[in-house]
């Protein structure tokens, strides 16, 4: 029996039948009966038959997901996967979700064909999707997919083999299974048997994301996407928008557009807060929320203080008035005295980083009001690009250098 050959990036060496009754890669992937002119590529590139054949998998699964069909998603996973691969399949479709799938660049992965012998390639793939019941834009994550060849056809048989190379496996929908509730602009996400405490988030969200508007005027994503599960490691291999010790932690949702500007945002509530989240932290969250889509070149004393801003705001509000107060003088007494700059984005574990930045922006405010300085932070979110061109929009759009505001939070100590 005539025989050929398939390579992916590395690996995926295979002796294929090429009259097998198996071979199911469809014969417009093909392009005939075999895949005898299959080689590996110098460039690393990928040969276009093979290519087609991935291809013509990941179009099924993303038909699967829109068309409800469980049996076509497993079509092409091997028996091993199936069970998690069916959890997935039920967590997408609990989220909803339209899902396509795009072959990116092979990936060299020798434990794989170690594993699953030579006829073995991985894939980096961008998977796409866009939430139902939501006004975002679509968004896109990387997964890493090990295809294998066993009897004439193709097999997923590894979905998480680049989850450390490239942060995948750790989106909401790899836990589960999951329960899901929704509001008029808003989406909770909670593992099964959770539905009380999403109901609370959910009432709580809607409730809060009123008085940021009131509390910030300015851009709020139209759903707040909030993910409170058990699992502390859910969307922690991305580098975090805000990292550090945050009531919330928001993780950018990036559009697959080549400039891959945000379209809005997960926001994170730890495990050990699902308890005692409150409306301040909520605020504080939701803050960061609202400038997530307006770019990352901010400093993080402005985009922190912002936050802590509003989150003292809502404490105010709240009849917590006489806490913030007091907060305020211990800060002016033991942080302001001898304050030289702000703090840099790389100090924020040091402990009056977040105390001294709601001072800063509570100067600023009170000198030339929260619509001025909304307007700052947009132009620094995208146009901050380096030191220089910060101080530059700063001096622009608030009247102040830093060195300007420092020395106004001097003035403050006592």
């Amino acid at each position: 029996m005539a025989t050929a050959v398939a390579v992916v990036g590395g690996g995926l060496w295979a002796a294929v039948p090429s009259a097998s009754p198996d071979l199911d890669l469809t014969t417009a992937a093909l392009h005939g009966t075999t895949l005898e002119t299959v080689r590996p590529s110098d460039t690393g590139e990928v040969d276009p038959l093979l290519g087609a054949a991935v291809d013509a998998i990941l179009a099924r699964r993303g038909i699967a997901v829109k068309t409800n069909n469980l049996a076509l998603f497993l079509r092409d996973v091997a028996p091993e996967l199936r069970a998690e691969q069916t959890q997935l399949f039920k967590n997408l479709r609990t989220i909803g979700m339209t899902v396509t799938y795009r072959r990116a660049e092979p990936w060299t992965n020798y434990e794989a064909a170690r594993r699953y012998g030579l006829a073995t390639g991985t894939f980096r793939v961008s998977m796409r999707y866009q939430l139902f019941g939501t006004k975002l834009a679509q968004t896109a994550t990387d997964v890493g997919y090990t295809y294998t060849v066993r009897q004439g056809r193709l097999y997923l048989v590894e979905d998480d083999d680049l989850d450390q190379a490239i942060g995948a496996g750790n989106q909401p929908w790899d836990f589960g299974p999951l329960q899901l509730v929704r509001r008029s602009n808003v989406l909770v996400i909670v593992n099964q048997g959770q539905l009380p405490l999403a109901e609370k988030l959910a009432d709580q969200t809607v409730q809060m994301a009123r008085k940021v508007r009131t509390l910030w005027r300015g851009q709020l994503q139209q759903v707040p996407v909030i993910v409170a599960l058990r699992e502390k490691q859910v969307l922690t291999d991305l580098p975090p928008t805000n990292p550090g010790d945050e009531p919330a932690r928001v993780q950018a949702m990036l559009s697959p557009g080549a400039d891959g500007e945000p379209v809005g945002g997960w926001l994170v509530i730890p495990p050990s807060r699902l308890q005692t989240f409150d409306d301040a932290q909520m605020t504080h969250a939701l803050i960061h929320l609202l400038t997530v889509r307006l770019g990352d070149a901010a400093p993080r004393w402005l985009s922190e203080g912002i936050a802590e801003y509003a989150g003292n705001q809502q404490l105010v509000a709240s009849g917590r008035g006489v806490e913030v107060a007091k907060r305020r003088a211990e800060v002016r007494k033991h942080a302001l005295g001898d304050l030289t700059r702000l703090p840099s984005d790389a100090e924020f574990t040091a402990t009056d980083s977040d105390d001294i930045s709601w001072l800063a922006v509570e100067q600023l405010v009170k000198q030339i009001g929260v619509q001025r300085v909304t307007y700052f932070y947009r132009q620094i979110a995208r146009r901050g690009y380096n030191d220089a061109a910060k101080e530059r929009l700063m001096t622009e759009y608030t009247g102040f250098s830093q060195k300007a505001l420092v020395d106004s939070l001097r003035s403050l100590a006592g």
